[in-house]
């Protein structure tokens, strides 16, 4: 059977799926609400259909439904402020429900009332960041939970296991890297509570995962509201927020004089929610190849509900310590080999202040407000020559952020915004010292969510642009030497970068749905970029396609396929040349090559035994290809394959979890030396299998002490996901989580 055969085949599997799933018999739960005093119809009644989850609203005639539900027994919680809360429980056997439910009035402050079950509009108005619904196939949640069962110290190690994702440890400027769908340069951009940072990703390595409630992960390159980088997707994280009083103290030491304590506390009054913490994590890195660190950070959080319509939060970071740049081993380049580096002192601190505020039902607002100060003190020693060089990579970043909300009809909610974002490196940063960086990033987003019955469409646009007061980060291969006597740009916009998404959600019922997602933009190059005959490179015209469905069950329980794709016509990139011009002065040039990447996602979530194991699994198919002397070429730089499983075991007071993970084989030259790549060409990287253990038991007491070992790279296997840099192997650690 040819290629064509087969995909005929596979798509023919996929759309008679949904009618097979569909045949089955299913019922509908139909009502009115109604004031008890009034018997008049109460519209916006928050309604959650259990143990589904699943939310409505009722409409101005008070009229709700819930269509296409299994034979079972429900329960349905009824909500408003102003009234008490009804539950109304109802026996769905072989015919509909019609249901009549009155609502009390509730004359005295019935205080916070929480629905867990948002309708999507809902949603929007309580969340005007969150990304299209259309792209809700293409997001990963990673929970506290999900954080405590793989033993993440940080941010990066929390992301491992996740569909797509790839972590590039190396011992360089920036210590790991997280990609999805191989989107790299940009790399994916990061968001800390939904507001978008320009320059985070040296802090992602550190951020303590003991303070994050949620990770976010949206894999497609059309993220609209979070994100200001096209193709690369976004990382949103979520701040712990803790609803009662509870003190925690982690204690852990492994391979390599590993050690990390931390301690957390957080509770909630009446109109405050409020924590802090403090970690402090050290290692000796691997033997003879420098790599010692010796990290401490702080955070604290405060969530404050002035009134029923205004709530403020304000949260603080502090990072301090020292980090030695792990040094490389062959095939890297003798010059990476040559050096000690260190950041001594390393400091980051970040603040961050929201203020929503809710008029109504109908609008809602939120102003964000951060400010990122890193100062760190980079020190290279020539071992050769036993001299030392040292450079201070300060730089800041505030963000102002406006969205608001409003809901022009029960059916219907407009989004629009605002950003503007100042980052300034005085005295340049990484590749680029002694150049000074100063821009101005603007930008807007307007979003529209429609419901038309089962159908839920939604549009967006975004503009940005960015003004450069000063640019003279030019670079190329990671190295800045070869253009100090580059001009700087001053005083310049740069030619403006635009995105138009357009997306539908098909719901078949109420726990299976249909998603797609089309954006299509504009790329444009740096001001005064070239290319090899002197010319302005031509404007990158990127269009992406994610398409497919999201099954649910009761439990828990799910089914997600997304097919991908992502065309790239005059794609901008370096062509690895440079042209000296002007009595010395050194450019960078660029060319413009066709690119394209699709592939398959598949995300699966099943309980095994009972509820007391549960699996899930997810494999990224894809392909990366360029244009070459008129055919497509395989883009070697990006793995075709990435399969991970994850069991979960929780027994009485004992857990087990085991995750595995296969990353196929890819290419790359970078850091790599010219004479191996004149001999063998790039250096060959992944296709490796990876299997980390971690095992607990809880001794329920007075502190509730869960006592756990963890196992990284338990099949001790040797690989490397950038040239120079391999992995450290088996990795052993113990400890102790006290709930004090």
């Amino acid at each position: 059977m040819n290629k064509q055969s087969q995909m005929n085949k596979y798509l023919l599997v996929l759309l008679m799926l949904p009618l097979s799933l569909n045949m089955m018999a299913q019922h509908k739960i139909t009502g009115h609400v109604l004031d008890a005093k009034t018997k008049q119809a109460v519209e916006n009644v928050n309604i959650l259909l259990k143990p589904m989850r699943i939310g409505t609203i009722s409409n101005e005639k008070g009229h709700f439904v819930f269509e296409d539900i299994s034979s079972g027994d429900y329960e349905l919680k009824f909500s408003m402020v102003g009234y008490k809360v009804r539950v109304v429980k109802v026996k769905l056997k072989e015919r509909d429900s019609l249901l009549q439910v009155t609502m009390i009035e509730e004359n005295q402050d019935i205080g916070e009332v929480s629905v867990v079950g948002e309708t999507t509009e809902q949603k929007k108005m309580s969340s005007p960041a969150s990304e299209p619904v259309s792209l809700d196939l293409t997001q990963t949640s990673i929970s506290r939970a999900d954080l405590i069962q793989k033993g993440a110290v940080s941010l990066v190690d929390g992301m491992k296991f996740t569909t797509g994702g790839l972590v590039e440890t190396r011992g360089r400027k920036v210590k790991q890297f997280f990609s999805v769908r191989g989107q790299t340069y940009p790399y994916p951009s990061y968001a800390v509570d939904g507001v978008w940072l320009k320059e985070f990703q040296e802090t992602a390595y550190f951020l303590n995962a003991a303070n994050i409630e949620e990770i976010q992960i949206v894999r497609s390159g059309s993220a609209l509201l979070k994100s200001l980088s096209p193709l690369s997707g976004v990382i949103d994280v979520t701040r712990r927020k803790y609803t009662n009083q509870e003190t925690n103290l982690m204690l852990k030491y492994g391979t390599e004089n590993t050690y990390q304590t931390a301690i957390t506390h957080g509770n909630k009054t009446e109109k405050l929610h409020y924590s802090g913490g403090v970690q402090l994590f050290g290692t000796n890195g691997p033997e003879n190849r420098n790599g010692k660190e010796k990290i401490v950070n702080a955070d604290a959080n405060f969530d404050w509900q002035i009134n029923k319509k205004l709530e403020a939060s304000f949260k603080l970071f502090y990072l301090g310590g020292s980090r030695q740049l792990i040094q490389p081993v062959e095939p890297a380049d003798s010059k990476f080999m040559n050096r000690r580096e260190i950041y001594d002192p390393l400091k980051t601190f970040m603040l961050s202040s929201k203020l929503k505020y809710k008029t109504n039902d109908r609008l809602s607002s939120e102003l964000q407000v951060n400010f990122a100060h890193r100062n760190p003190e980079y020190k290279n020693e020539n071992i050769s020559k036993g001299t030392v060089t040292t450079y201070n990579e300060t730089d800041y970043e505030w963000t102002i952020n406006q969205l608001n909300a409003l809901k022009l009809s029960s059916t219907n909610v407009l989004r629009v915004g605002a950003l503007y974002n100042h980052w300034v490196a005085p005295k340049g940063k990484r590749y680029f010292y002694g150049k000074k960086a100063d821009v101005h990033t603007l930008s807007g987003v307007i979003a529209d969510q429609q419901r038309m019955g089962k159908w839920l469409f939604d549009t967006g646009f975004r503009f940005t642009q960015e003004y450069y007061k000063e640019w003279g980060g030019f670079s190329l291969e990671g190295s800045g030497g070869k253009f100090k006597t580059v001009s700087p740009v001053k005083n310049e916009w740069q030619s403006p970068v635009w995105q138009a998404n357009l997306g539908f959600t098909y719901s078949i019922n109420s726990l299976f749905s249909w998603h797609t997602n089309m954006a299509q933009g504009i790329v444009t190059p740096r001001k005064g970029a070239l290319n090899q005959n002197g010319e302005n490179p031509k404007s990158e015209k990127r269009t992406n396609l994610d398409i497919g469905f999201v099954k649910k069950w009761k439990n828990n329980e799910w089914i997600k396929l997304t097919c991908f794709m992502v065309n790239r016509k005059e794609a901008i990139g370096l062509s690895g040349a440079i042209l000296e011009v002007n009595e010395g002065e050194i450019i960078e040039l660029y060319n413009n090559t066709d690119k394209r990447n699709y592939g398959l996602e598949l995300d699966v979530q099943m309980p095994l035994v009972g509820s007391w194991i549960t699996s899930s699994f997810n494999a990224s198919l894809m392909k990366g290809e360029t244009m070459q002397d008129g055919n497509w070429k395989r883009d070697d730089e990006i793995p075709e394959f990435i399969v991970n499983m994850a069991f979960h075991l929780k027994k009485s007071d004992f857990d087990f979890n085991v995750f595995a993970n296969y990353t196929g084989e890819y290419k790359n030259d970078r850091f790599v030396s010219k004479n191996y790549i004149q001999e063998f060409g790039k250096a060959p990287l992944g296709d490796f299998y990876l299997v980390d253990l971690l095992a607990g038991y809880t001794l329920k007491n007075k502190y509730n002490i869960r006592f756990f070992g963890e196992m990284k790279n338990a099949l001790n296997k040797a690989f490397q996901t950038v040239a120079g840099y391999p992995d450290k192997g088996r990795m052993i650690s113990v400890g102790a989580d006290i709930r004090l």
